[in-house]
């Protein structure tokens, strides 16, 4: 199940502000973002799909469109023109700076929702 379109992507989340992700990248990118609310909720999304879960997979979606385009400037974080300089940052550390930020947003968007409660319910 795929939480969020294009449409809503573009017309609600971005609000009038330029797209991260474009549209043939977007059903990539919020496919997996799916999946990991479907983990992280434990399947407690059913029928009708909340507001909130279709922004939170919105915004992991461009997490992951931008840690991928990270990735294919081969983990450069900085870079200086004079006498030449380069950062760069390591695949692990980038790793976890990406979970940190699903983490984040997963948070920031469901933790009032109960959709993360794993206990049983009476």
């Amino acid at each position: 199940m795929i939480y969020a379109d294009y449409e809503f992507y573009k017309n609600e989340y971005c609000c009038g502000k330029k797209a991260v992700i474009d549209t043939a990248s977007f059903s990539f990118y919020v496919r997996k973002s799916s999946q990991i609310i479907k983990a992280h909720t434990f399947d407690n999304i059913k029928e009708e799909i909340p507001e909130c879960v279709k922004m939170c997979a919105c915004e992991i979606a461009e997490l992951l469109y931008k840690f991928d385009n990270i990735n294919s400037d081969n983990g450069i974080i900085s870079e200086s023109v004079g006498d030449m300089s380069r950062s760069y940052e390591s695949g692990e550390v980038r790793n976890q700076n990406l979970n940190r930020g699903i983490q984040s947003v997963i948070k920031a968007w469901l933790n009032d929702t109960g959709l993360l409660y794993r206990g049983a319910y009476d």
